[in-house]
């Protein structure tokens, strides 16, 4: 399991320090105990850090890619770990929504809050040194963080390290939103003004009204049940807007193979909203530690009118007051309305790219850049204008009027 250092960069480790990889998932199994505690002790511990979700992750992708997972060593004892992946990477060029080109490259990609061991600035550093050493040796054409912190040193550390030409420019900033899990539903509902709490619960009165004794909420949490829980969440899926642009909850092997590890390791949550036995909204949640992580919400837009995505979630929010195993409501990637409303703390984050100093993933770096230049000039002018909610009411009504049954009484 020992990694050759000199294939990299002819880096001369500090002394005192060396570098082991693991590449397969028998060596992965071999440093478990080493992983498990240093996630244990971390401060923001996520599940895209654990070693099973890990292993589930590369299991979907298996084919096209392989972990390569690196523990630094300071007098033989663990002190960072390195949780990633080598694969081959779609660049996505787009204009808007449209994908111009795809190019492929190999890639070295950091999981997120993939850097484990509370590294201090000096292993950072050396950390940094090593990945960008798998560039200049071919080893990889790209390496790929998945949503860092901006406030980082990682993130500080990948922007000034890297040479001009390596470094990706016009990176998108996202906000990451959690809220902490009020002592009781009543608190929660203090916590917005008084027109807001009384549209809130009219949402749920009226709809508890109009379909008395036909609503259920069913959580879905075992194995056994998925087949069904999966089939439902589908279904609404492919009603909503996003499924329209090609995202969304999917009935596809890579999904299965999470939601069924999520299921044999008791972290599923699968929140599914029935009227009179038809699905109608879903919220994919993890229970990780001591926090529900969202994974993808739908509802059927033709109960819009009803809120019943927002019904759904205040029903999650009332049963997760009475668990006192959760303290934290993680949002999840990407920034929205709801997320604004709902979550108290907020953190920047953004995905980071670093060619290697070659001709070609220069190339490729020089046209992302160009064409997300533009994007972001248009970005601006849709946010400006307030397009962007025109846009997917746009996709919505598409899919409202696919659907045979338009309309809810």
């Amino acid at each position: 399991m020992k990694a050759d250092t000199k294939k990299y960069n002819k880096l001369k480790l500090p002394e005192g320090w060396e570098i082991n990889a693991a590449q397969s998932f028998e060596e992965i199994q071999g440093i478990r105990n080493v992983w498990e505690k240093m996630q244990q002790e971390e401060n923001k511990p996520s599940i895209d850090a654990d070693i099973d979700r890990f292993i589930s992750v590369i299991n979907t992708i298996k084919s096209d890619s392989q972990p390569y997972v690196i523990i630094l060593k300071y007098k033989g004892k663990p002190a960072a770990m390195v949780i990633a992946k080598i694969e081959r990477r779609s660049i996505d060029i787009e204009l808007g929504y449209k994908t111009i080109l795809k190019p492929k490259l190999k890639c070295l990609t950091v999981s997120y809050s993939g850097i484990i061991g509370k590294p201090n600035d000096e292993t950072c550093s050396l950390i940094m040194d090593i990945l960008i050493g798998f560039l200049r040796d071919k080893t990889v054409s790209i390496i790929y963080f998945n949503h860092l912190e901006k406030d980082s040193l990682i993130y500080n550390l990948s922007r000034q390290i890297p040479g001009f030409l390596s470094r990706s420019y016009f990176l998108e900033n996202e906000k990451h939103w959690v809220m902490s899990v009020p002592e009781n539903i009543e608190q929660f509902f203090q916590s917005f003004s008084q027109k807001h709490r009384g549209h809130l619960r009219r949402y749920q009165r009226k709809l508890e009204q109009k379909y008395a004794g036909k609503l259920k909420i069913a959580v879905y949490s075992r194995e056994k049940d998925l087949d069904q829980a999966i089939k439902d969440a589908e279904k609404i899926s492919k009603n909503t807007y996003q499924w329209g642009l090609g995202y969304g909850f999917k009935d596809d092997p890579k999904n299965r193979e999470l939601l069924t590890t999520a299921a044999k390791m008791g972290w599923l949550r699968l929140h599914i909203l029935y009227i009179d036995g038809e699905p109608c909204a879903f919220e994919n949640w993890i229970k990780y530690r001591k926090k529900y992580i969202g994974h993808g919400i739908g509802f059927d837009p033709r109960w819009k009118q009803w809120r019943i995505g927002t019904v759904l979630f205040l029903n999650t929010i009332e049963q997760l007051c009475k668990d006192d195993s959760v303290e934290t409501i993680d949002f999840g990637f990407g920034d929205a309305e709801y997320k604004q409303s709902y979550g108290s703390i907020s953190w920047d984050e953004t995905s980071v790219y670093i060619f290697a100093p070659r001709f070609y993933p220069v190339f490729i770096n020089m046209l992302q850049t160009f064409f997300s230049a533009i994007n972001k000039g248009l970005k601006y002018t849709v946010d400006k204008f307030g397009f962007i909610n025109r846009i997917k009411r746009l996709w919505r009504n598409r899919m409202a009027r696919m659907n045979p049954k338009e309309k809810i009484a």
